[in-house]
């Protein structure tokens, strides 16, 4: 294993910490749009909705489940951004990776909106497979930043 500074080695913990938390949360996020998919209806108010107009018409016309679901989303756009951050302060690789990360997690969170208005098979499969790739992303940077640690004996 590599040494690493005190500093260096703190930036390597704080990311792994919250790409351990991004995959929590995208884990969490995954069950609740499974269970908005097989157990609400969404409102016939929001059919047609637009990208932009998806998100408040969930949080605010949607049944619970989706709305918890869309303020999760949410919540994973700011978790995103805080280990993109996090990673431009150590380098590549996990600059790629988070970076990744965050267009995924964008690319879930738009398809999520744009499913509310319209309600197309490939939004859903949109969000899905953009919350894989972000978990794939944020456990491999928990994996290689495991080896940048330094020893502790």
């Amino acid at each position: 294993m590599t040494n690493a500074s005190p500093q260096q080695a703190a930036r390597i913990m704080g990311l792994r910490a919250n790409a351990l938390a991004a995959v929590v949360m995208l884990l969490i996020q995954y069950c609740l749009g499974i269970s908005v998919n097989l157990d609400s209806t969404l409102p016939a108010s929001d059919h047609g909705k637009s990208l932009f107009g998806g998100f408040p018409a969930a949080v605010g016309n949607g049944p619970v489940l989706l709305t918890l679901h869309a303020i999760l989303g949410t919540g994973l756009l700011i978790t995103a951004l805080a280990a993109l951050i996090r990673s431009l302060r150590l380098g590549a690789p996990p600059i790629s990776l988070t970076t990744l990360a965050l267009l995924a997690i964008c690319t879930a969170w738009m398809s999520g909106s744009e499913f509310i208005g319209h309600q197309k098979n490939g939004a859903s499969l949109a969000m899905a497979l953009a919350t894989a790739l972000a978990i794939l992303c944020y456990t491999l940077v928990i994996f290689l930043l495991n080896h940048s640690m330094p020893d502790r004996r």
